[in-house]
């Protein structure tokens, strides 16, 4: 009996080992994370999409080979299955789930793409990651993610009762659906606004190339900020019409200006990013450093 025991814990150890080595060569070389949108890059290599992404914006080189790169990329749906049946089967430790279900129930929830947000998959993700969190904290995220979730469920609701009620209405002189989209925009200045400002910068420092902006939404406001010297600066960085694209948009630090500016050249990060602009340090949004 005992020696029946030996084979069966000898092939479980492999199993695991097994495991182990599949979830590393499943890993994104840029973060060292578990993948969770997972894309084939030119280099033939598997990097998770955003971090590519924001590599890509200050280098044209390999993240694995520093080879010369381009910038087409292609989705890995093999890996990305793999990563999550493993998940999903409980293969994993408790740690690197709840950091799975995290990040990819916080994707699905913040989808842009056609077909847009998945609410319902960003609910199961963040109900996951509940029964998995062990401290306070984890748990008050996760309850916090799902609360998010049931808003933006809510407000897709009424926009669905809108369009049900402008076709009642028929030719009825009242607009909900213009209306509805112009409260889109409003809600989501009242939410970001804040956050936003928090994150404002008041002071122009040596950011290091890669650094993560966000331009002012306002493009008129945007446009006066760059005509006119910022506090402490000599002369203003200018205007072209070119840089209305910015406006509000996330972008990468390129390289620093100088003291008389006060400015930072910039590059977009949504595809196409197009030239490089200069942008006064106050009319910008500090996100993340390298």
């Amino acid at each position: 009996e005992e020696m029946a025991i030996v084979p069966a814990v000898a092939s479980s150890a492999s199993a695991m080992a097994m495991v182990r080595k599949i979830i590393e060569h499943h890993k994104c070389p840029i973060t060292h994370q578990l993948l969770v949108d997972p894309v084939v890059a030119e280099d033939g290599h598997v990097y998770e999409r955003r971090a590519l992404e924001t590599w890509l914006v200050t280098k044209r080189t390999s993240p694995t080979t520093n080879r010369p790169m381009g910038c087409a990329v292609v989705p890995a749906l093999s890996a990305r299955q793999t990563v999550s049946d493993l998940v999903e089967e409980g293969m994993l430790d408790t740690e690197t789930s709840l950091n799975f279900f995290n990040d990819r129930g916080r994707l699905r929830a913040t989808r842009t793409t056609v077909p847009g947000p998945d609410l319902d998959g960003a609910k199961k993700d963040f109900q996951r990651a509940l029964t998995l969190a062990k401290s306070p904290t984890e748990r008050k995220a996760a309850e916090f993610q799902l609360e998010a979730v049931a808003w933006m469920q809510e407000g897709a609701a009424l926009c669905v009762r809108s369009q049900r009620l402008q076709s009642e209405a028929g030719g009825q002189s009242f607009d909900l659906r213009n209306w509805m989209l112009d409260l889109g925009d409003a809600a989501r200045s009242a939410v970001t606004g804040p956050l936003l400002e928090a994150m404002r910068m008041s002071e122009w420092e040596d950011l290091p190339k890669g650094s993560r902006v966000r331009a002012l939404d306002d493009a008129g406001e945007l446009q006066r900020l760059c005509e006119r010297p910022p506090a402490e600066a000599e002369a203003k960085v200018g205007w072209n019409a070119e840089m209305l694209g910015f406006a509000g948009k996330v972008c990468t630090v390129q390289r620093v200006g100088d003291a008389s500016h006060k400015n930072y050249i910039l590059r977009r990060e949504a595809p196409p990013a197009g030239r490089d602009f200069s942008f006064p340090y106050d009319a910008l949004f500090l996100l993340e450093r390298p």
